[in-house]
């Protein structure tokens, strides 16, 4: 502090003046020396002394110390005011006095300035002799010798008691007022503090807000902020705290049970030092909830509210950046088998609930090992977090074709859909989000092109034949478009007899460039690309053309069998097809057979069993092919409105060395002959499985043992051997 200028306090001005003339000698300290040296330079200047008079009627009582504190001087109206005599006042500390109401850094503050020659005016409570406190208004003006150098100090003190105890009246009714008026608020109002140990205590917490936040306390006195949060919120606070205890203006966004906080903390600095933080909450749960919808509707399917396409990129990309190729993660590329059919013939309401019901399923098998995205349409992708060998992988994967496998309930009927899975890991640094998805993308693909309902690990050698598919694509299309295609015929024949009773037409296709391509590669290709239904017509059609034309030739009639598949079967108005066929042709009904998968009935079974029983009503006779292989129950082969079941060839060929496969073809023809079906073997390639089939009674039979599937003409050379035409 600097000191003080007395030109600018007019009423020290005497005082200054006074003792600025006084010369008194460093050792004169004892009190009667002192005032008489005071009392005769007065007498020497009465004008002098009518100003200094004036200037102690400023104030009520005059105490002299020494430069150790000790009084020598204290008047009357100290001692009445202190209740102590001088003799008990003289000669002792000036410590006698005080109420311990100060902290030590006041009093160091205080004889930092007057030690230093400087006056120091503040308010004091002190000690009187009865133990009560009383407030002084106080001026302690130093005595300075030569030196500059303080000898003794005069305190003129004024009792402000009553003027303070009206103060604080007002400012409890200040506060009250204060109080009111935080509670009236609408956002929450608290104030902290710190103590020197660095723990933060709260002396206020009001506001409308608080009572919602269940924080409506009362602080008589503070509390510490553990008292209120738990472990993690705690220090999360004194993290903020601490920022705004450094002076800085804090902002910061958290959520307090089920509500979103917005605070902010204005640090109140008195002296250059903070001395407490007032904070003030709003509850913004409504914007961040708004904000969080528009943020998770950006990034989740609004169908199924899997993430979407964009969070898979995103996480991905976090992933890449941070997986250790000796650790690497999988992704599963899922796409759901048939999913159009379902949408076609339901709407796209079943279709949705069908995602929405396999996407639940898949997300309970992979809980403990990933996240699942719904990738758009059919197609789901399930990210595999954890480091898991090949072997779990698979066992995952199966899980998930199992789980897909179980019948959904729509409109009150059981339908069953299957899916198909690539699988691609991450474990070549370098590669790209992109490339990670189509690499499981083409694994995907290719298992659907090879047989769907299974999965299959990418491969580079994949890229090569992903590639040949898509050209293949593109030429299928233009051979049927061409005519490029051809149908063998195979004779189905009376296992006793021997007489050709029928015949199944098989498509063919020869390429100009790659040569024979086998059903088996592009049957699957034009299903997954949707040609099927154009591929299924075409060889019905040309069936039934073929067949009307032995018949013309006079020929004896015999039933034309085709493949179709499921998607045949579930598409609306296929038999409206079949029968505006059949009229075009002018094949009777009776001599056209469709043959079905067993599995394809179970895609969708009630609607499948409606479409076949219209065929059956127009005299279509219907067949189960491959029977064994897939998973119809005999409640629902009962249920079937067929006429033969066809048993598998890889049951038939084995017939004679293996019993087990004996057993399976023997109790497959009693449970069709049961149910009234006729048997077709298939696969009879030796004399030997022939004879096992006569034992069996079994009705009919396929095979390379009678003869090979072959061109219309020369099985109409065959035709010709065992017939006679009419």
């Amino acid at each position: 502090m600097k000191k003080i200028n007395f030109e600018e306090v007019p009423d020290l001005q005497a005082i200054q003046s006074f003792f600025q003339t006084l010369e008194m000698s460093r050792m004169d300290t004892d009190s009667g020396t002192l005032f008489n040296k005071l009392k005769l330079h007065i007498d020497e200047n009465r004008k002098l002394h009518q100003d200094f008079l004036h200037a102690l009627s400023m104030f009520t009582t005059i105490v002299v110390t020494d430069a150790d504190d000790i009084i020598i001087y204290a008047d009357q109206n100290f001692c009445a005011l202190t209740g102590f005599s001088k003799t008990e006042l003289l000669g002792r500390n000036h410590r006698t006095l005080k109420s311990d109401y100060h902290d030590q850094a006041f009093f160091v503050h205080l004889w930092d300035t007057i030690s230093t020659g400087n006056v120091w005016t503040g308010e004091i409570k002190n000690r009187k002799k009865d133990g009560s406190t009383h407030w002084l208004k106080t001026t302690i003006v130093p005595l300075l010798n030569e030196e500059k150098q303080p000898y003794a100090y005069i305190a003129f003190r004024t009792d402000i008691t009553d003027q303070k105890r009206e103060e604080v009246e007002r400012i409890d009714t200040l506060k009250n007022d204060f109080n009111r008026t935080v509670k009236a608020l609408v956002n929450l109002v608290f104030k902290v503090v710190r103590n020197e140990d660095n723990t933060y205590y709260y002396t206020l917490i009001s506001g409308k807000l608080s009572q919602k936040l269940g924080l409506t306390i009362e602080l008589d006195t503070p509390m510490r902020i553990c008292n209120f949060f738990d472990e993690t919120k705690t220090a999360f606070l004194k993290e903020k705290y601490e920022q705004a205890f450094e002076g800085k203006e804090v902002s910061y966004k958290h959520r307090y049970k089920d509500y979103f906080i917005y605070t902010a903390l204005s640090p109140i600095i008195q002296s250059g030092k903070v001395v407490e933080v007032i904070g003030s909450s709003v509850d913004i749960t409504s914007n961040e909830e708004a904000e969080w919808k528009i943020k998770h509707m950006a990034y989740h399917d609004p169908l199924t509210d899997l993430p979407n396409r964009t969070k898979l990129r995103d996480d991905l990309d976090n992933l890449i950046q941070r997986t250790v190729i000796s650790q690497p993660f999988t992704i599963f590329y899922c796409d759901l088998d048939r999913l159009k059919y379902i949408n076609d013939a339901l709407g796209q309401f079943a279709g949705d609930q069908v995602i929405v019901t396999i996407s639940d399923r898949i997300k309970s098998v992979v809980a403990d090992y990933g996240s699942v995205y719904r990738f758009g349409g059919d197609e789901l992708i399930i990210v595999i977090r954890h480091t898991v060998d090949t072997e779990m992988l698979e066992t995952l994967a199966n899980a998930i074709l199992k789980t897909v496998q179980q019948p959904i309930k729509l409109v009150g009927k059981e339908f069953f859909i299957t899916c198909s899975i690539g699988i691609s890991r991450y474990g070549n640094p370098g590669i790209t989000t992109d490339e990670l998805i189509n690499h499981a993308g083409i694994a995907m693909h290719y298992c659907k092109v090879n047989g769907r309902n299974n999965k299959l690990f990418y491969s580079p050698k994949m890229n090569q034949s992903y590639n040949d598919l898509i050209l293949l694509e593109g030429e299928l299309r233009k051979a049927l478009a061409n005519n490029d295609l051809a149908l063998y015929y195979q004779p189905k024949v009376d296992v006793k007899s021997g007489q050709i009773i029928g015949m199944e037409a098989l498509t063919r296709w020869f390429h100009n460039e790659k040569g024979f391509i086998p059903p088996t590669r592009f049957i699957p290709l034009a299903e997954e690309t949707g040609i099927i239904s154009q591929l299924s017509e075409w060889v019905i059609r040309e069936a039934c053309e073929q067949n009307v034309s032995w018949i013309k030739k006079g020929f004896k009639p015999l039933q034309i069998a085709v493949n179709i598949s499921a998607s045949d079967l579930q598409r609306v108005n296929f038999a409206r097809t079949i029968n505006q066929i059949l009229q075009e042709t002018g094949l009777p009904a009776a001599y056209l057979e469709l043959e079905i998968t067993e599995n394809s009935v179970m895609q969708n079974t009630e609607d499948c069993i409606q479409t076949m029983n219209d065929l059956r009503e127009m005299g279509v006779s219907l067949s189960i092919d491959d029977f064994g292989t897939g998973y119809s129950s005999f409640w629902y082969l009962r249920k079937f409105p067929i006429n033969h079941l066809k048993i598998d060839q890889s049951f038939v060929r084995d017939v004679t060395t293996e019993s087990g496969n004996a057993k399976i073809v023997k109790a497959m023809i009693q449970l069709a002959h049961t149910f009234g079906l006729k048997v077709v073997a298939e696969g009879v390639e030796e004399p030997e499985i022939l004879q096992f089939l006569t034992e069996e009674n079994c009705d009919y039979y396929q095979g390379y043992y009678f003869s090979r599937p072959t061109t219309s003409d020369n099985f109409e050379k065959l035709l010709e051997m065992t017939q006679t035409i009419e």
